[in-house]
C-alpha cells in the first residue's frame, strides 16, 4: 500500500493554499476508499479493461469528489480532477505498465475523441430526435447523474447492479462519491421514468449524462477526468466554467448541441 501511495504522488502535486477547511482531512477517507479499491480489485481479480470501465467517470470506482472544487486528500490539496489522475497512476503500476505507458494513456484517449468527433456528430444530427427526447427528460427529472454501462446503472448515488439494488455509504463530512462501505438497497429502485431515461440514454450509445445549471453533458467515452462527447443547453451556450468539465475544444453542431473534449 506504501508503495502505491508513494506512486500516486508521482504525477504531480499541485497545491492551491492552504488557508481552506477541509474536515475530511482528519478523517482519512481517502486512504479508506484507497484501501478498499485496491482490495477490491484484488478480491475480484479484476482485469485492467474492467479497472478502467469502473473508473470512467461518474462509474462506480471514480472516486473524484463532484461537488467540491478542491479537496484534501493523500497528505495535501488537489483539484478534484486530480484525483482519478493520481488514482490511475497508482493503479496502472499494479496493472504493471511503466510510468511512460500510462503517462502516454490519457493522451491516446484525447487523440481518440478528436478521431471519433465526425462520426459522432454524423450520428447526433442522424438522431436528432431521440436526442432531444432525452434532453427533456433529463431536464424534467429531479435527478443530475445518470450511468448505463453494462451490467452497472446508476441515478445520482443509487445504483443497480445484475438486478441488485445498491448505495455507498456516505459520511455527511466526505467529498467523496464513494466509500468504503456498500448497503443494499430493499426499498429503494428506478422508477418507470427513470428506467426508460436510462434505457434511451444506451439505445444512443452513451454511457452517462450528467446535468449541470446550464446544461447537460453526454459522454460517449471517459479516461480518468478525461472524457468527450456531447453538451446540450436551451439557448445553445456551452458550458466552460464547470470544474468537472475542463473543456479542451468545443465545436457547436446544431442550436442546442455541441462537441466537446474535456481534458
Amino acid at each position: 500500500m506504501k508503495k502505491l501511495i508513494t506512486l500516486y504522488f508521482t504525477f504531480g502535486i499541485i497545491t492551491i493554499g492552504l488557508g481552506q477547511h477541509f474536515p475530511e482531512k482528519e478523517k482519512k477517507y481517502d486512504y479508506q476508499i484507497f484501501a478498499f479499491l485496491d482490495s477490491i480489485t484484488d478480491k475480484e481479480s479484476a482485469s485492467l479493461e474492467t479497472f478502467l470501465i469502473n473508473t470512467k467517470p461518474f462509474s462506480k470506482w471514480d472516486m473524484r469528489p463532484l461537488k467540491k472544487e478542491t479537496v484534501w486528500a493523500l497528505d495535501t490539496i488537489h483539484k478534484s480532477s486530480e484525483v482519478s489522475n493520481f488514482i490511475w497512476g497508482a493503479f496502472s503500476n499494479k496493472y504493471k505498465l511503466s510510468e511512460k505507458e500510462s503517462m502516454r494513456m490519457p493522451n491516446q484517449f484525447l487523440n481518440k475523441g478528436a478521431v471519433e468527433k465526425t462520426s459522432l456528430v454524423k450520428y447526433l444530427n442522424e438522431e436528432l430526435k431521440r436526442f432531444n427526447e432525452l434532453s427533456n427528460l433529463i431536464l424534467e427529472s429531479e435527478n443530475e447523474i445518470f450511468l448505463y454501462q453494462n451490467n452497472l446503472q446508476r441515478i445520482d448515488n443509487l445504483y443497480k447492479e445484475n438486478d441488485s439494488y445498491w448505495k455507498y455509504t456516505l459520511p455527511s463530512d466526505s467529498p467523496f462519491p464513494i466509500s468504503n462501505n456498500i448497503k443494499i438497497e430493499m426499498k429503494n429502485k428506478f422508477t418507470e421514468k427513470q428506467t426508460k431515461l436510462l434505457k434511451l440514454l444506451k439505445d444512443l450509445k452513451l454511457y452517462s449524462a450528467v446535468k449541470t445549471k446550464k446544461g447537460i453533458f453526454y459522454l460517449a467515452d471517459g479516461f480518468t477526468d478525461n472524457s468527450f462527447g456531447f453538451f446540450y443547453n436551451k439557448k445553445g451556450d456551452i458550458e466552460t466554467d464547470n470544474f468537472l468539465f475542463q473543456i479542451m475544444t468545443s465545436e457547436k453542431i446544431n442550436a442546442n448541441y455541441y462537441y466537446y473534449i474535456a481534458n
